[in-house]
């Protein structure tokens, strides 16, 4: 099947210009917030197990929660890492000129005019449509309907 004929396969009906921008407004803002996440994560919490002395205490329950919190840290990270893998495979996937068009509009958004000296303005709205069905398309790889949904609200 190619990108057209199953087209928006999760929805009842096409998308919106709009909704369809919302809703990679939101993968895209997960995506480096997740980014960001996994190099704080990376900078501020040492995995390797440790002991604080001035937190050991006879009886003291404390004790145990940092192993728990540094287990739940190390889940968070794999879930992160997954989640930026699964964004840049369907980079991977896209065509050059649709990342790069992803890249302008939505990862590196300094200047929402950025694409007057290249398109005309008839040219980027078609363009913009082409390049957010392939990444429905891609997306729907790896989310079910359910999650695109809840993505659109």
């Amino acid at each position: 099947m190619n990108i057209y004929s199953r087209r928006y396969f999760f929805m009842e009906k096409e998308l919106t210009l709009k909704q369809k921008d919302k809703l990679a407004k939101k993968i895209y803002k997960s995506y480096q917030r997740a980014q960001l996440d996994i190099l704080y994560l990376s900078q501020h919490y040492n995995y390797y197990p440790q002991i604080d002395i001035f937190k050991v205490k006879e009886g003291d329950t404390n004790y145990q929660k940092p192993d728990a919190m540094i287990l739940q840290q190390m889940e968070r990270k794999q879930e992160l890492e997954n989640f930026v893998s699964m964004i840049n495979q369907i980079h991977s996937h896209m065509s050059k000129e649709s990342y790069s068009f992803i890249e302008s509009e939505y990862l590196n958004f300094y200047n929402p005019d950025w694409w007057i000296p290249y398109f005309s303005r008839a040219s980027y709205y078609r363009l913009k449509h082409k390049v957010l069905d392939e990444l429905i398309e891609y997306t729907q790889s790896f989310w079910t309907s359910d999650d695109l949904r809840r993505l659109l609200k």
